[in-house]
């Protein structure tokens, strides 16, 4: 009898192993029933190189096709994405995502009758500078550049742009809503660029107005993801200020970390200006590249890991941005009420999307801000001095031949940390949650959570995945950091990007809502917009969009427009 009822369970668990359910344990983890499992071979897959080629097409209001389920009814809104759309004009073209010139994309959902009945996109080349004098001229103009320009930028041209292109506006990297006056796109710059929610034309580039400004100051950087304060809503971001005199004049000795909060204010032109929080000055050793960062009622954390920043080149950034395993990540964390500065020092850790941050009291009543990020696995694999964002060369990610486990393993493989700072102490430590997730070697990045939880303790995290060796394979996880378990979502050939959560208006969970992301299938050779139920990542509904759209990096979603 035991025989039997051994082999009727080895059976079932046979089963569910060939249907993607459970899998065999991998050694010194637990067995990954409660993780999402992804595909790690090449076979009958298709490499979605559309996702990295150019697209010059420009549509308004085309009608979504729904091609299979039902759009709920009560999604009333839209889903903005930027991201790379011209790689090349006339005789000259950049090589990295981050360096193409910006397009901008829409998915818009109406309402009518309590039921939504009507799907359009839209997308449209944003009218930056660049990319306006990139037409007039037929090449390709000079800029500032991650990548690879080619042919190179001559003496000549790298003085035009330190003349005369000193902000760069060819923003690609994100979108918020910042002021009143339309929808903001935004990249690693104080300079931010401002178009029409409806038809995505361009309306301003500005540069929000800082209440402790000085003429002998610069403002150098600021972080592409703004976050938003969970009880004000004011966006929070921070800038580099440099002293050009040395603080004879200005008062400002060293560089400085200065944390904002910015407000539209009713003053013609829909002007928007940044109040200080709080600063602190920073060693030569300390700049790094920050790319997000949180906010909790009572604090602001920004976070400096060890992608360090050297000033090498005046206009390659690709040679100012280098890892370094050897340089300590820090935590700088700012009161939202007197601007209290208090710094954590880590070993080196390397990420670029906080997940949430948030305060409570540990069991001996002591303050901790809680901070989550993914981070690489270990970065004292990775090679000392190299520029991680050379991952996004295109030429690499359409050559079918290049091996991204023998050049690229240790920027693949990642963990979600917990970094926890407790005020009272003054003490730092890091929970490390299992890798919920299998392959190991799987990037999983590009977080998104319930926007109503930001800055407040939270369960759910949704992400993307991306395979690099198995031709790019990509999906979607959602991760349940409380009770360390998590499920996906993958179709062979299907490439989502970065999940978006819209809460349902009559939630009554963290979870109540659905995850939009446009998708590429590689088979049909078309772009999609897929519907998910948050919950269990089911497919809600698929629409069909009339013009294939590339890469995108991050996006939001807008209700009611």
């Amino acid at each position: 009898r035991i025989q039997i009822l051994f082999e009727i369970a080895m059976i079932i668990w046979l089963c569910l192993v060939s249907l993607g359910v459970a899998q065999f344990c991998e050694k010194d983890t637990e067995c990954p029933l409660k993780y999402a499992s992804f595909p790690e071979d090449t076979h009958g897959r298709i490499r979605p190189d559309v996702l990295f080629t150019s697209n010059r097409e420009e549509i308004l209001d085309s009608e979504l096709i729904l091609r299979s389920g039902e759009i709920p009814g009560w999604l009333d809104g839209t889903l903005y994405r930027v991201g790379p759309g011209l790689y090349e004009h006339g005789n000259r073209n950049v090589t990295n995502v981050v360096d193409a010139l910006s397009k901008v994309s829409r998915w818009s959902f109406k309402t009518m009758d309590g039921k939504s009945m009507r799907g359009t996109f839209s997308t449209f080349f944003l009218r930056s500078s660049i990319y306006n004098r990139t037409m007039a001229e037929g090449n390709l103009v000079r800029m500032r550049h991650l990548g690879q320009m080619h042919p190179p930028l001559t003496p000549l041209e790298i003085a035009q742009v330190l003349l005369y292109d000193s902000e760069p506006d060819n923003n690609n990297i994100a979108v918020w809503q910042l002021g009143s006056s339309g929808l903001t796109v935004t990249a690693e710059s104080v300079t931010y660029i401002d178009i029409d929610y409806e038809s995505l034309a361009y309306r301003r580039k500005h540069v929000p107005v800082s209440d402790d400004a000085h003429w002998a100051t610069k403002e150098a950087l600021s972080a592409s993801h703004f976050t938003r304060h969970p009880g004000s809503g004011d966006s929070i971001n921070y800038k580099l200020v440099i002293p050009m005199d040395k603080g004879m004049i200005s008062g400002t000795v060293t560089p400085e970390y200065r944390l904002y909060r910015y407000r539209p204010t009713t003053a013609p032109g829909d002007v928007v200006t940044a109040q200080l929080i709080g600063k602190f000055p920073i060693a030569k050793d300390g700049f790094r590249v920050v790319h997000s960062l949180g906010a909790t009622p009572n604090y602001v954390i920004l976070p400096r890991f060890s992608l360090v920043v050297r000033l090498n080149h005046p206009v390659d950034s690709s040679q100012n941005i280098m890892l370094d395993p050897t340089a300590p990540t820090y935590f700088d964390v700012i009161g939202m009420a007197d601007g209290s500065h208090t710094s954590f020092t880590f070993p080196a850790y390397e990420s670029q999307h906080i997940l949430n941050t948030f305060e409570r009291r540990n069991a001996k009543g002591q303050l901790e801000i809680v901070v989550d990020y993914p981070t690489i696995e270990d970065i004292n694999q990775a090679f000392k001095g190299e520029c991680i964002f050379e991952l996004l060369d295109i030429r690499r990610l359409k050559d079918p031949h290049f091996n991204f486990h023998d050049h690229w393993r240790s920027y693949m493989e990642f963990r979600f940390r917990r970094f926890i700072l407790n005020m009272d102490t003054g003490e730092g430590s890091v929970y490390e949650f299992p890798q919920m997730w299998r392959p190991r070697v799987l990037q999983v990045e590009f977080p998104y959570i319930n926007d109503a939880f930001r800055g407040l303790p939270y369960c759910f995290v949704y992400a993307h995945t991306w395979n690099h060796a198995a031709h790019h394979a990509m999906g979607l996880i959602k991760v349940d950091l409380c009770t360390e378990t998590s499920i996906g979502w993958h179709e062979p050939n299907k490439f989502p990007a970065e999940p978006v959560f819209v809460e349902a208006p009559t939630a009554t969970s963290e979870d109540d809502g659905v995850v939009v992301s446009p998708v590429y299938d590689a088979v049909e050779n078309t772009s999609f917009v897929y519907i998910w139920s948050a919950k269990d990542l089911k497919v809600l509904a698929v629409l069909q969009s009339e013009v294939n759209v590339p890469l995108t990096l991050h996006g939001i979603w807008v209700n009611g427009v």
